[in-house]
């Protein structure tokens, strides 16, 4: 008996949840296993009430890596369909009668990461080789990719940027062999980034065309982060030769569409009466006593204050606690933190003081341990320290595992005015609370916003849209200029869909 083809395909997606369900309870029983052995280790020198404490922390920090199913393309929505068949019937060069530069676009929650793993799938199936890449840390871990500054050697000072593809010859080699490049995050890509990285491959493979000939596909929402320095990547002088291919569809929001139209008016600063009416409500009914689960369970978007607050409830088991201060000097002579940090902040991320104790929650601040899975942005949980070295054990929370690692002291070199300076610290922050930028990328299951001054455009949009669901958010407090939308992005978005 044969089925009628709808009924069929109904079937084969059943089968394919199915499936994908299971390997989600594999991956979270592997997490549990991981967590356990953990624990185990750090027995002798935790307290019985902490063992509790770092548990929710760690499943709360899980990155559980995202599955796609075997027949992945049969429960695509039509639009993520339709941009993935664009690429793969037409990415290649002018002279195969393809086209060689594409540029995925959409909402915050659409689907454009999982657009890119399919068509990372798509290019391994076809044997041909490419470099994901974004354009910080955190964004590059989210989609198993490498910053754009560590793929590619780069560095920037005063005159630009510059690579080490022209002074390594193995390097410059590989380099060659790369046929698609992708870079996730675009929006915080500068225009001139974008025309340096034009010309590198233009000059790796002695052509004169855009980016050397090679494939290049561009990921981002315009509306979301802008580059921390430099014009907006629409400005740069082969943005121009990017196809746009438009993602409108939520995913991440999928279960509450009132919540995604509410963003897509933030997005493009049109918030209307009824919307505005629900966020100064939310902001109204924010619950200034919450209970510690749920502080130790949020990602709080705010400032420093909340990480002075959870670290005073948990509790301390004997010395093993540290309040970290900076080792700063300057030409030879020793400064106190809190009279460099107006100079040294610029230098450097490290900061002038850090709280470390059993429980507490840590973001790595450089790119040292990429290997390891760990980079600048990776979030992690204090399990021990040791004051005689001093030295800090750290299990940090990556895709797919928890690393468990011992973390000392570093020292950062810089000049200041021409006189020689350094810092030595942890390469930690606390974490509690995170900065826009380090949830660039992220999907958050409960949020806490402090929505009175981030002023920049395009921050109070990703600090919202990290969530999945209106009611798992809380804003502490509000200014309606947190909500500024740059004129430049609409009118360019307008252009591109024309």
């Amino acid at each position: 008996m044969s089925l009628h083809p709808r009924f069929q395909a109904t079937i084969e997606e059943n089968c394919t949840k199915v499936t994908t369900n299971q390997n989600q309870l594999v991956l979270q029983n592997q997490f549990n296993t991981i967590m356990t052995h953990i624990l185990d280790n750090i027995a002798s020198v935790i307290a019985p009430q902490l063992t509790d404490v770092l548990t929710k922390q760690l499943n709360a920090l899980k990155l559980l890596p995202p599955i796609l199913p075997h027949n992945a393309m049969l429960g695509l929505p039509n639009e993520q369909y339709s941009v993935y068949n664009t690429i793969v019937n037409n990415l290649g060069s002018l002279q195969s009668k393809k086209y060689p530069f594409f540029f995925i676009t959409g909402s915050a929650g659409t689907g454009k990461t999982y657009i890119t793993k399919l068509i990372i799938n798509w290019l391994k199936s076809q044997g041909r080789s490419f470099l994901l890449t974004a354009p910080t840390g955190v964004s590059a871990q989210t989609v198993g990719g490498f910053t754009l500054h560590s793929a590619l050697r780069l560095s920037q000072s005063e005159s630009g940027y510059h690579t080490l593809a022209f002074h390594d010859p193995d390097f410059k080699k590989y380099l060659q062999t790369i046929q698609t490049l992708i870079i996730e995050e675009v929006s915080m890509v500068s225009a001139s980034l974008l025309d340096f990285l034009s010309n590198m491959f233009a000059r790796i493979h002695n052509s004169d065309i855009a980016f050397g000939g090679i494939n290049v596909i561009l990921v981002g929402d315009l509306a979301q982060l802008p580059p921390v320095r430099g014009e907006y990547v629409f400005y740069s002088s082969v943005w121009h030769l990017f196809y746009p291919l438009f993602l409108h569809e939520p995913q991440r929001q999928y279960d509450d569409q009132q919540f995604y139209q509410m963003l897509e008016e933030i997005r493009f600063g049109k918030i209307s009466d009824s919307s505005w009416t629900k966020i100064t409500e939310k902001a109204a009914n924010y619950d200034a006593n919450p209970t510690s689960d749920w502080l130790l369970t949020t990602t709080h978007i705010i400032g420093d204050q909340i990480n002075r607050t959870i670290c005073n409830i948990l509790p301390v088991d004997g010395d093993k606690y540290l309040l970290a201060e900076a080792i700063d000097f300057m030409e030879g002579k020793r400064l106190q933190p809190e009279n460099s940090q107006t100079e040294f902040k610029s230098k450097t991320n490290m900061p002038p003081t850090i709280r470390l104790q059993q429980a507490a929650r840590v973001m790595y601040l450089n790119n040292s341990l990429i290997e390891d899975g760990i980079c600048n942005g990776t979030v992690g949980v204090v399990t021990d320290l040791d004051k005689n070295i001093p030295s800090v054990q750290v299990a940090f929370c990556i895709q797919g595992a928890i690393v468990h690692k011992w973390i000392t002291r570093e020292t950062s070199y810089f000049y200041i005015n021409g006189q020689r300076a350094s810092r030595t610290q942890f390469p930690l922050q606390n974490a509690f609370s995170l900065t826009v930028h380090k949830t660039q990328s992220l999907t958050l299951p409960t949020i806490s916003l402090d929505l009175s001054q981030l002023f920049p455009p395009g921050q109070a949009y990703v600090a919202i849209s990290r969530c999945p669901k209106w009611e798992h958010i809380r804003i502490m407090s509000l200014n309606r200029n947190a909500f500024m939308v740059d004129s430049r992005i609409v009118d360019e978005y307008s252009r591109l869909k024309k």
